[in-house]
């Protein structure tokens, strides 16, 4: 009786040591299939970006979603990569046979934006005034300009998407190719000169330090990636040896429509409000009149507090007795966006950085016509003042120019487009 027992309970256990060997073969076992990978961590990308999915685990399937849903293998299969072109969770899993299914993988993309939200400015006619207590700017009395309708960047192009543009650009000088810089700042973090806000990331503060020509440059690089057609051609005849364009014959097709340049006189038109019948047109700064008694012409306007950053308020946001100096622990640019915008919109039209524009060349205002300066010369225009410079030139009327291979810490710019 014993014997047969033994041998009924040996059968018995070598059934179940074989069940238990069947099961771990359809994936009950310990051993699970890799977690699969993304090329690209979660993030902002570009539009179209393409995320490849792997598994380690060799010969295993993965199974993906983009709506939130968990992964199975009733979900997508992935045979190819994912181009990204909206805010978007890819989630994975990898499933092979005899294997327990990887945990789940996840990734979340949104777009970058090459450039801030866009505002349209609707055209209209300008006519000429003598103004009392201010500069003429380029609508002086006797001229009458009529601007056509366009979209003003709302924000100072930043070093976030002046890097994102221009990382990887070239020009070619004769036999020799002169990589762009991708991060020209000089108020940035880490640095010993320039120490406004230095313990930032300065990726949304404005770009600076660019030559009127890269800006230019800029402006078509941004075109091509978007898709448009640029509004410039640009020949380069001189790079220096930090990669910045000095010299080079530009010429602006009007009838393009990718990002330019403002005209000085969109530039003006925009800073004042985009409506001449407005209150706001003749305020002494853009989205703010000068302090109450308080003469246009002085170093100090309380007045521009509210809207923007000059050499007087640069370090607290409010005027004080003391101008920012080359000493002062706390100069340089700040973020873009953080006083108040215009009557449209836009912000820092006055302060932050000065602003290139695109017209012949800086003169005298004589013909009524949209791109108003003279047709010859050495300096173009830019407008709007800056954090290091005092009040008066950071009104909606001042003019400056510069050689356009000029560059300093308190210039840069904003793009615009034509909005037909």
């Amino acid at each position: 009786m014993k014997s047969i027992l033994k041998k009924v309970v040996g059968i018995t256990m070598v059934a179940v040591l074989a069940l238990g060997m069947f099961s771990c073969s359809n994936g009950s076992n310990d051993e699970s299939v890799a977690t699969p990978a993304f090329s690209v961590a979660s993030g902002e990308v570009a539009r179209g970006t393409s995320v490849t999915i792997t598994c380690a685990t060799k010969g295993a399937k993965i199974y993906y979603t983009t709506d939130g849903t968990t992964p199975t293998t009733s979900s997508t299969e992935y045979t190819a990569a994912i181009s990204v072109t909206s805010a978007v969770t890819i989630k994975a899993i990898a499933v092979k046979d005899g294997m327990n299914d990887s945990a789940v993988a996840s990734a979340s993309y949104t777009i970058k934006i090459l450039i801030p939200e866009c505002k349209l400015v609707t055209g209209g006619t300008v006519t000429g005034a003598a103004y009392t207590d201010n500069y003429t700017g380029v609508f002086p009395a006797g001229i009458n300009v009529t601007l056509d309708s366009f979209y003003m960047g709302k924000y100072e192009v930043t070093q976030a998407q002046y890097k994102f543009v221009m990382e990887g650009q070239k020009v070619t000088v004769g036999n020799i190719k002169y990589p762009l810089p991708d991060s020209p700042s000089l108020c940035v973090q880490g640095s010993t000169m320039y120490k406004v806000d230095n313990d930032k990331d300065h990726a949304n503060y404005p770009v600076e330090n660019v030559t009127w020509f890269d800006a230019v440059y800029y402006c078509n690089a941004l075109s091509a990636k978007e898709g448009l057609d640029p509004c410039y051609t640009i020949t380069v005849t001189k790079a220096d040896y930090n990669g910045h364009i000095e010299a080079a014959t530009v010429e602006y097709d009007k009838a393009k429509n990718g990002y330019r340049l403002p005209t000085e006189a969109e530039w003006e038109y925009a800073a004042r409000g985009g409506d001449p019948t407005a209150a706001d047109w003749n305020y002494t700064f853009s989205g703010a009149n000068k302090a109450d008694g308080t003469s246009y012409t002085v170093s100090k306007n309380a007045g521009l507090d509210s809207v923007g950053w000059y050499g007087y308020n640069n370090i607290t946001g409010t005027t004080g007795d003391t101008k920012v100096t080359n000493s002062a622990d706390g100069k340089g640019t700040h973020e873009v966006g953080q006083k108040a915008a215009n009557a449209l919109g836009i912000y820092d039209m006055s302060g932050n950085v000065s602003e290139w524009c695109y017209d012949d060349w800086y003169g005298n205002i004589s013909a009524d016509t949209d791109d108003a300066g003279a047709s010859s010369g050495d300096m173009r225009v830019y407008r709007g003042g800056d954090w290091s410079h005092n009040a008066y030139t950071a009104s909606v009327s001042y003019r400056e120019g510069r050689s356009p291979d000029f560059r300093f810490p308190t210039l840069g710019f904003r793009v615009c487009r034509n909005a037909n």
